[in-house]
């Protein structure tokens, strides 16, 4: 196929939305690609984590028939960071290759939902191979940034707007975690919660149906599932505990973030990737030396601690041998709780790609487990581990997330803990409150401000920096020179309905601003008329506005100047004045217009 062949097959692609209109209505045929981009993401899920547990079979498996194998597993993360390195330095360098959906957020709040083309497939690549060789990240993060550019891609090609443009963004990344865990309603919930720029009842329609078809497309390739269903229920005896399971779940949620980007702050300052690269592996190969069972997602020692078998925890270390005491061995689950943010957020930062999804819910079971065993082997109380796992699964992802209906839809829909759910509404709803209380934004979000981004903007503010002073400028003032004199000026004001008057230079730029009140001294002094000169009675400039400056500019100006007009100028010339009414005006009418998301 040549390329005039293959852009008369794009033409006609492009026809497809025009025709489903037809047929479907317009929220039909948006409806219709909003269930494609989560087949499309959902197939992109399956991908990769099948890519992933086979590249951890193969580098561990080859590994485990050398010699010495205890301490080579711990360096095989080396060899995806190095490789994830590699990839990004020599196909994805035009661009910042952000790994966390920070810039995903960015996108939405900024109004544009734009994503990089090769965001639809370059974190499977990236992310697969470093949490397929053991980096401690989850695979959540980069598929549901795969869908979101997707999702973006999608609408970009059949040119749709701006709010259409954002839902099939947020679809693209619900559907991810939908398929990514078989949860169609927490990865609804989750594009509404992170994704979306405020919560929208009307999107949950077409994000539960992009997130129900990446569901079954999972389930159709038969996705492996790492945990188990729950078979017991919760007494009324133990909620004061599940109280102090939400609280601490609040204060691990809120070190977790903090962690994440102190770490984050320091590593940027490490300019040169090789260095910083092999830097982070010493790091963690130390780490997983001492403590195996921080390598990976961690999802294979959740399921330990669910079907009781925590003696799985310190095995395949050189150090196991210490953790035989069921004391010693709470005290390394515990010890596990403060390492895991730390080593995985040297994992993404040392050049490994991933996300911190699958960690949270790490540091939540083990919480959730250190808190059960201390009450049950101290005799304080007898409470299931298994319920105590759940819930603080759910309290932390709650935590960093700031997303407590995520974090409770998730837990239910992984664990089949339904009858867990008011355990489940304690915790994450006071896990979420002390997060927020004690780290004002989630950890994406405090990412961004760590940047020096905006991490949240109020859809007023979207759309005044979406349209531009250039449309508003108002042409009828009548322009002076300096060299006119005062009858000259009052003959310009006497035909004018205008108090501004701009005096211009020769070569057409602002030289300053005559206001009438500044002219009122000399009206009844008729020997002045033809002594002083424009120049002798105008005003400073002062602040100006580009054409190209958005209405949210001029606005912010208005408000700090308190002026009712600003000039206008591009290239250094006069364009005229845009009026502080005629920005409220059209922001008026903007609202009236705005199209609804779905």
């Amino acid at each position: 196929m040549n390329y005039f062949h293959f852009q008369r097959l794009v033409r006609k692609s492009r026809l497809l939305l025009p025709r489903l209109n037809r047929f479907f209505g317009n929220k039909g045929s948006i409806l219709l690609l909003c269930v494609l981009v989560g087949v499309v993401s959902g197939l992109g899920a399956v991908f990769l984590k099948t890519m992933a547990h086979k590249c951890h079979r193969l580098v561990f498996g080859a590994a485990g028939t050398l010699p010495g194998a205890p301490w080579i597993y711990p360096a095989l993360p080396a060899l995806g960071i190095f490789a994830c390195i590699l990839i990004v330095r020599l196909f994805f360098k035009k661009s910042p290759y952000d790994k966390s959906l920070a810039g995903v957020i960015t996108a939405t709040t900024n109004g544009t939902s734009d994503l990089p083309k090769h965001k639809m497939f370059s974190h499977i690549i990236t992310s697969g191979l470093a949490v397929g060789t053991g980096a401690s990240a989850g695979l959540e993060a980069p598929i549901a940034l795969t869908g979101s550019a997707i999702g973006s891609n999608t609408a970009k090609f059949f040119r749709l707007g701006r709010e259409s443009r954002t839902l099939l963004l947020a679809c693209g990344g619900g559907a991810g975690i939908s398929a990514i865990f078989n949860s169609p309603v927490a990865g609804a919930l989750f594009a509404c919660e992170i994704l979306l720029p405020a919560f929208s009842v009307p999107a949950l329609v077409p994000l539960l149906m992009a997130s129900a078809a990446a569901a079954v497309v999972s389930e159709l390739c038969n996705s492996y599932n790492p945990f188990i269903q729950l078979n017991t229920g919760w007494t009324v005896v133990n909620v004061p505990y599940y109280v102090f399971i939400g609280v601490a779940a609040g204060l691990v949620s809120a070190m977790v973030i903090r962690v994440s980007v102190s770490t984050a702050k320091r590593a940027e300052k490490q300019k040169n990737v090789w260095l910083k690269g092999l830097l982070g592996c010493l790091i963690l190969y130390v780490f997983f030396l001492l403590m195996p069972a921080l390598k990976g997602e961690g999802y294979t020692y959740i399921s330990a601690l669910i079907q009781g078998r925590e003696s799985a925890i310190p095995a395949d270390g050189p150090l196991a041998f210490l953790f035989q005491n069921p004391w010693a061995l709470i005290f390394l689950i515990g010890l596990l709780v403060f390492a895991k943010p730390f080593v995985s957020a040297v994992s993404l930062e040392s050049g490994g790609d991933g996300g911190i999804f699958g960690p949270s819910l790490f540091i939540g079971a083990f919480l959730g487990y250190f808190i059960s065993k201390f009450l049950n082997m101290t005799g304080i109380t007898v409470i299931d581990p298994v319920n105590c796992i759940a819930v603080g699964m759910g309290g932390v992802l709650a935590g960093v997330m700031h997303a407590p209906l995520t974090g409770m839809f998730l837990i239910a829909e992984l664990t089949g803990g339904y009858r867990l759910f008011v355990p489940l509404m304690i915790v994450v709803a006071i896990s979420s409150f002390i997060s927020k209380l004690l780290v004002k934004h989630n950890v994406y979000k405090s990412m961004i401000v760590m940047k020096g981004g905006v991490p949240e903007q109020k859809d007023e503010e979207v759309m005044l920096m979406n349209a531009k002073v250039r449309d508003l400028i108002e042409q009828d003032y009548t322009p002076v020179k300096q060299t006119d004199t005062l009858r000259m000026l009052l003959k310009a004001v006497m035909d004018s309905h205008r108090n501004l008057f701009p005096v211009l230079s020769e070569d057409g730029s602002l030289a300053g601003i005559v206001r009438v009140n500044g002219i009122r001294k000399f009206l009844f002094d008729f020997e002045l008329y033809d002594m002083i000169l424009v120049f002798d009675v105008m005003s400073e400039t002062g602040p100006v506005l580009d054409a190209d400056d958005s209405l949210n500019d001029a606005a912010l100006l208005f408000d700090h100047l308190g002026l009712w007009n600003l000039p206008v100028v591009e290239n250094g010339r006069y364009l005229g004045f845009v009026s502080k009414a005629g920005v409220f005006d059209r922001y008026r009418r903007m609202l009236r217009e705005k199209p609804e998301l779905f």
